[in-house]
C-alpha cells in the first residue's frame, strides 16, 4: 500500500530548502512507499516539467554517496495522513502474556517468563503517591487528573564506557559494569538497568521515583504525561547511542529488555503505544525544541521485545504543546522516527486550519498552555517541599 501518494511527495519535497531535509523526508517517502516512482513523460507547459525535473532529484538524491549540507531550520512539510499505527488506540494492551513472580530469595527475583532480577543494589528515593496528567482536547492547568500507577516505560542508554565485548575483556566488562552501576545507584537514575551481559539489576524500587526523563512529553488517547520521572519507569541499557541505523544492544541485552518490559506491561497493564525511547520524550522548554536528549533516537529494536515500531507515532509536544525541532534531532533519529515526525506537523497544521489562525499563531497558545502547566508544577513542588519540611 502507498502511504505517500505521488503528487503529495513531489509538492512536499519542493517546499523545503535545506537538502538534508530534503533528502530525510524522500527517505522516509521511499521506505513507506514500496512501489518504485516511475517518470512520466513531461506533460505541456511548465507545471509538468517541474514534475519531471523532481523525478531526476529524487533520482540523484537517494543516489548513493549523496552529501548534502546542514540546514538551519526544521522543514514545514505538509503530509498526508498516514494510516499507521498512530491509528491504533493508544490504551490497547493486547496480546500481553500474564507474568508473576515465583521465586524471591538471596537478593534476586524469578519470573514465570524467565526474568531474573538482582535486588541487591535497590535503593529507595521519593514515594510515588500522585502525579498529574491533562485530558486530551481539554489542557487544563489547574485541574489535571491525579494518578499514582506508572504508565509507561521509557528506554535509556547510559552512555558510558564500552569494552570490546570479547571473553578476553571479561574482567574489565564486569568492572565497568559495577561502576556504571554504583553511579547509577548513587544518583537514583533508572528503575531498572540492564548490563553488557543481559543481567537486569534493579536500581530505584518501582514504587518511588527515579531522576531518568527530566522535562519531557507523551500522551496516550487519554492524556498527556507531562515531565515522565513519577508516571513512567525508566529502564538504561548499558550501552551508548550509535548515529547509524545499528543495533546498540547485544542479544542478551535484547532478550532481558523484552521479558523486563512482557513482565511490567502485565503488573501494571501498561499499552504497547506507551514503551518509548527517551529520544521520543526529551524536550527542552528553553527553545521549545523536542530531542534535547537523543539516547535511542532512532535504532531501538521495538520489534525485538514484542512491540510495534514506536518510531512512528507522531510525538504529543509537537502537535499537542507546539514543540519543533531542528536539523541536528533529524540527524540524530535516521529515518524511521520520520513517520512520526511527519505526521505531528501535519496534526499541528491541519489544527491551526480549523481554528482559523496561522500555524505561528496555533503554537503560541499551544506553548502557552504548556508554560502554565509548567508553572503550576513548579508551585505544587514548593507547596509540598514547605510542607514537608514543617
Amino acid at each position: 500500500m502507498r502511504l505517500f501518494p505521488k503528487k503529495s511527495v513531489e509538492t512536499q519535497a519542493g517546499e523545503i530548502d535545506d537538502p538534508i531535509m530534503r533528502l530525510r523526508f524522500l527517505k522516509v517517502c521511499a521506505a513507506a512507499n514500496p512501489e518504485p516512482i516511475v517518470a512520466e513523460p513531461p506533460r505541456e507547459g511548465k507545471k509538468g516539467l517541474r514534475g519531471f525535473c523532481f523525478v531526476v532529484l529524487l533520482a540523484g538524491l537517494l543516489a548513493p554517496g549523496y552529501q548534502a549540507s546542514d540546514g538551519e531550520n526544521p522543514p514545514e512539510l505538509r503530509a498526508p495522513r498516514l494510516a499507521s499505527s498512530s491509528a491504533v488506540s493508544f490504551s490497547s494492551n493486547a496480546g500481553v502474556n500474564k507474568v508473576w513472580l515465583v521465586d524471591q530469595s538471596n537478593g534476586f527475583e524469578t519470573y514465570s517468563n524467565g526474568l531474573r532480577i538482582d535486588d541487591r543494589y535497590e535503593t529507595s528515593n521519593e514515594t510515588r503517591v500522585f502525579f498529574p496528567v491533562y485530558h486530551r482536547g481539554h489542557v487544563d492547568a489547574d485541574q489535571p487528573e491525579w494518578r499514582s500507577e506508572p504508565a509507561g516505560i521509557v528506554y535509556h542508554t547510559t552512555e558510558s564506557d564500552q569494552a570490546v565485548f570479547d571473553a578476553e575483556h571479561n574482567a574489565n566488562l564486569k568492572r565497568i559494569g559495577q561502576d556504571v552501576l554504583h553511579f547509577l545507584r548513587e544518583r537514583r537514575c533508572y528503575h531498572f538497568m540492564i548490563d553488557r551481559f543481559g543481567q537486569v539489576y534493579r536500581v530505584v524500587r518501582e514504587s518511588d521515583i527515579a531522576f531518568h526523563a527530566g522535562n519531557s512529553i507523551w500522551g496516550d488517547d487519554q492524556v498527556y504525561y507531562v515531565n515522565l520521572n513519577s508516571s513512567f519507569l525508566g529502564i538504561a541499557f548499558e550501552t551508548q547511542t550509535r548515529a547509524e541505523d545499528l543495533p546498540s544492544a547485544n542479544a542478551a541485552q535484547i532478550h532481558a529488555a523484552r521479558v523486563l518490559t512482557e513482565m511490567l506491561r502485565s503488573k501494571y497493564r501498561i499499552a504497547a503505544q506507551n514503551c518509548v525511547t527517551h529520544a521520543q520524550v526529551s524536550v527542552n522548554p528553553d527553545n521549545m525544541r523536542i530531542g534535547y536528549h537523543t539516547d535511542w533516537a532512532g535504532n531501538f529494536p521495538f520489534l525485538d521485545l514484542g512491540l510495534k515500531d514506536n518510531y512512528a507515532i507522531p510525538p504529543p509536544s509537537i502537535y499537542a504543546f507546539g514543540f519543533t525541532y531542528d536539523p541536528i534531532f533529524v540527524h540524530a533519529t535516521g529515518v524511521r522516527l520520520w513517520e512520526g515526525l511527519v505526521l505531528a506537523d501535519d496534526q499541528t497544521r491541519s489544527r491551526a486550519i480549523s481554528a482559523g489562525v496561522t500555524i505561528t499563531q496555533y503554537r503560541t497558545g499551544l506553548r502557552r498552555e504548556y508554560k502554565d502547566i509548567l508553572k503550576t508544577l513548579k508551585e505544587e513542588s514548593v507547596k509540598e517541599a514547605a510542607h514537608a519540611s514543617s
